[in-house]
């Protein structure tokens, strides 16, 4: 089922993963299935581009990056109730000119996040329904 996914990575990983295992080697194993990437990303960053800066005849050693530590999630606030949504969204569309020929606003739905909470930037969609037409903000 992974390798038909719509997601591109979940497919490219699921195949990655499937020919390592298929290949039956135990060290191949362990070192890209069974033991994950435990380090710190952002300390690994900073240490290869430390190791980067200074010249030096020594290979890197993964040793010097800081293990990852357990991620802590932030509480987010309470979103916006629909109803000051719908206001806010009738109003903001209102003011597009292209968007007066759809007709009268129907429903608007709630912000869905389209990202990862893990990545660096933040995309969310807002889908507003029109009598014959769907708008995706």
């Amino acid at each position: 089922r992974c390798m038909m996914d719509s997601d591109d990575e979940v497919r490219d990983r699921a195949t990655f993963y499937l020919n390592v295992l298929q290949q039956r080697q135990l060290a191949l194993n362990a070192a890209y299935i069974f033991n994950g990437l435990t380090v710190s990303v952002p300390g690994m960053e900073k240490a290869l581009q430390q190791y980067t800066l200074e010249p030096s005849e020594k290979p890197f050693d993964m040793r010097t990056v800081p293990l990852a530590t357990a991620p802590i999630f932030e509480q987010k606030a309470e979103p916006a109730p629909v109803d000051l949504l719908f206001l806010s969204c009738t109003e903001q569309l209102a003011a597009i000119p292209e968007f007066k020929g759809l007709g009268p606003l129907f429903k608007s739905s709630e912000p869905v996040q389209l990202t990862e909470a893990e990545t660096e930037y933040f995309v969310r969609c807002i889908k507003h329904v029109f009598p014959n037409h769907i708008v995706f903000q």
